[in-house]
């Protein structure tokens, strides 16, 4: 069985605001005057930027969508999601800002099972949406 992997695509606008919060914290930090004193501040002010940054990057490098055999997994850093591609009903375009596990906010909506719906955003639209359609003829795609 082969995996096919699709990277996210990465928007201007989520990038400024992924990468602009790692660097508020991080400036915050190093150029704000009357920072933290002392050393427990200091340590807890270099876990809390390290860590946000550090979750950041994760998602940031870490999301991605896998196409295994009938099931498609959503990677979104260290979310996980298991969709069985044959309970997919339908694939339209949007550009809804909610929190997904898409880098861009030119999404894919899919809608699966009785009520679930994955906002993703792969690099590769077309070649995604025929690797699912192959599998599952039945999808709704409303993606022009």
């Amino acid at each position: 069985m082969i995996t096919l992997r699709f990277y996210s695509k990465k928007g201007i606008i989520t990038g400024v605001l992924l990468w602009g919060t790692v660097a508020l914290l991080i400036g915050s930090f190093l150029f704000l005057p009357g920072g933290p004193e002392g050393k427990g501040e200091i340590i807890t002010a270099v876990l809390v930027c390290g860590l946000t940054s550090s979750f950041i990057m994760w998602l940031w490098f870490g999301t991605y969508y896998e196409i295994n055999g009938n099931q498609l997994q959503v990677v979104g850093g260290p979310f996980r999601w298991k969709i069985d591609i044959m309970t997919m009903k339908s694939i339209r375009k949007t550009r809804n800002p909610l929190s997904s596990p898409a880098l861009s906010l030119n999404r894919l909506e899919i809608h699966h099972g009785k009520w679930g719906t994955v906002m993703i955003s792969p690099k590769n639209e077309e070649e995604f949406c025929e690797t699912l359609r192959k599998i599952n003829s039945k999808i709704d795609f409303n993606i022009n």
